[in-house]
């Protein structure tokens, strides 16, 4: 079997076995995911950055919540994580669409410059596989 198709039959399955051992109540990303666990995207949206035991894993350092920030000044998030069980990096998220991943658990992350209004701007914790676990930190900013 070439290489390529080797590659991409372990990617298949990796996602396939990712959805069916994905934790119910999960926060997850995927729509067959979320109709899967009765989750929806307002539930994943908001979040403490808090396991079930109650540990913070994730901390916004700036912007603020509920910071006001000039529309021509690119939005860079400071952060500081630390992994969940079953954790492997993070995720950005703007509005609930993606902007980015990294496996660096402290620094910061250009998100650009954003369009004039009231946007959530969330850290979300996944596995190898991208699902996303539930641990995720969200702040809301106003720009102007």
């Amino acid at each position: 079997m070439s290489q390529n198709i080797f590659r991409i039959l372990w990617v298949l399955t990796a996602v396939v076995l990712s959805m069916v051992i994905a934790p119910v109540g999960a926060a997850v990303d995927h729509p067959l995911q979320l109709a899967m666990n009765n989750y929806s995207m307002a539930k994943m949206a908001s979040g403490s950055g808090t396991s079930v035991s109650g540990k913070k894993y994730i901390k916004i350092l700036s912007p603020a919540n509920g910071s006001r920030i000039n529309a021509r000044t690119p939005v860079v998030i400071s952060y500081d994580v630390t992994l969940a069980p079953g954790g492997n990096h993070i995720h950005f998220y703007v509005d609930n669409h993606f902007k980015g991943l990294t496996h660096e658990l402290k620094g910061s992350f250009s998100l650009g410059t954003m369009a004039p209004g009231i946007h959530t701007i969330c850290i979300k914790e996944a596995t190898v596989a991208h699902v996303l676990i539930g641990v995720n930190r969200c702040i809301t900013v106003t720009v102007k």
